[in-house]
C-alpha cells in the first residue's frame, strides 16, 4: 500500500503567483485529480485530494490522494501522469489509462495561462520522497490538447428509440429521438425522402426506430452530437399472444432453482 501523488509547480522561474491565477490552478487541478480518481478506481468526491508540501520560489505542492492504496494503483497512476504530461498525451485515452473527460479537465488547467507560461508535473515513482522526474506543460501543449478533444469524431452507425419530437418545418427536418440505452435525446436530422417513414413511427405511440447515417459524437463527454439520418427502420411491436410464447419457453434456464428463487438471487436478495 502507497500514496497517490503527483506534484504541481506552477509560475517556475519566477517568484509566487498571482492569487488569481492562484486559485483557478487550484481549483482546476483538484477536478483533474478527482477525475483521474475516479478512472482509477477510487472515490472521485470533493474533499479526497489533500494540498501538501508547499514551496514559495514559484508556488508548487503536493496533491495526494487522502488515505492510502493498493500498489498497483500508484503505479497505474504514475503511468496515466506519465503519458497525459507526455508528448503525446491522448495516448492516456488510447491505452485505456484515462477517459477524454480526465483528459479535457487537464487541458483546463491551462485556461489561466498566458501564452508565454508553462507548468510541471513531478512524477513520483516507486514511493521515492522526491519526484523522479518533471514533465513541462506548455501553454502551446494545452491548446493542442483542447484542439484534440475539441474536433468531433465522425462515424457511420445507427442509434435505437423512440421519436420525442418532430420538427418539419426546419431546415433540414429533424426529429429527436429518446435513446433507449441512455435516455438521452438524440438530434436525427433528415430529408424529404425519409418524412414518410418519420411520419409513419409517429403513427403509433412509442414506436422503437433505428435510425442510420453519419453519427457525429463529441468524445469528451461521450455523447452524441446529430446524427444525419439516411434510413429508418420500424421495430414490429411485439403481440399480446407472442408475449405470453415466450413465459415458460426455456423452462431449465434456472437449472434446480425455482423462478422466484433465481429472481431473488439476482438481486441479491437470497438468504
Amino acid at each position: 500500500m502507497a500514496r497517490l501523488r503527483v506534484r504541481l509547480r506552477f509560475n517556475p522561474g519566477r517568484v509566487g503567483l498571482p492569487m488569481d491565477k492562484l486559485g483557478d490552478f487550484a481549483a482546476q487541478s483538484e477536478k483533474f485529480l478527482r477525475s483521474l480518481a475516479g478512472d482509477l478506481g477510487l472515490h472521485a468526491e470533493k474533499g479526497e485530494w489533500l494540498a501538501l508540501n508547499f514551496s514559495n520560489d514559484s508556488v508548487a505542492f503536493d496533491g495526494e490522494q487522502a488515505g492510502i492504496v493498493p500498489d498497483a494503483i500508484v503505479l497505474k497512476g504514475a503511468e496515466a501522469l506519465e503519458a497525459i504530461s507526455g508528448d503525446n498525451p491522448l495516448d492516456a485515452c488510447n491505452k485505456g489509462f484515462v477517459g477524454y473527460a480526465t483528459m479535457a479537465e487537464f487541458a483546463k488547467i491551462g485556461r489561466a495561462m498566458d501564452p508565454d507560461e508553462h507548468f510541471l508535473v513531478g512524477i513520483y515513482a516507486n514511493g521515492d520522497a522526491e519526484p523522479s522526474h518533471w514533465r513541462e506543460v506548455s501553454y502551446k501543449k494545452i491548446a493542442e490538447i483542447r484542439l484534440l478533444l475539441d474536433a468531433p469524431v465522425i462515424t457511420h452507425g445507427s442509434v435505437q428509440g423512440t421519436i420525442h419530437e418532430w420538427h418539419t418545418g426546419a431546415r433540414p427536418m429533424f426529429f429527436k429521438l429518446r435513446e433507449l440505452s441512455t435516455g438521452e435525446l438524440v438530434r436525427c436530422e433528415h430529408d424529404q425522402a425519409l418524412y414518410g417513414r418519420v411520419h409513419e413511427a409517429t403513427g403509433t405511440p412509442n414506436t422503437v426506430i433505428h435510425a442510420y447515417g453519419q453519427i457525429t459524437w463529441d468524445r469528451t463527454t461521450n455523447a452524441i452530437i446529430n446524427v444525419e439520418a439516411n434510413a429508418i427502420d420500424l421495430a414490429e411491436p411485439i403481440s399480446e399472444i407472442e408475449f405470453e410464447r415466450l413465459l415458460g419457453s426455456a423452462p431449465h434456464f434456472t437449472g434446480t432453482m425455482s423462478t422466484a428463487d433465481y429472481i431473488d438471487w439476482l438481486r441479491g436478495d437470497a438468504d
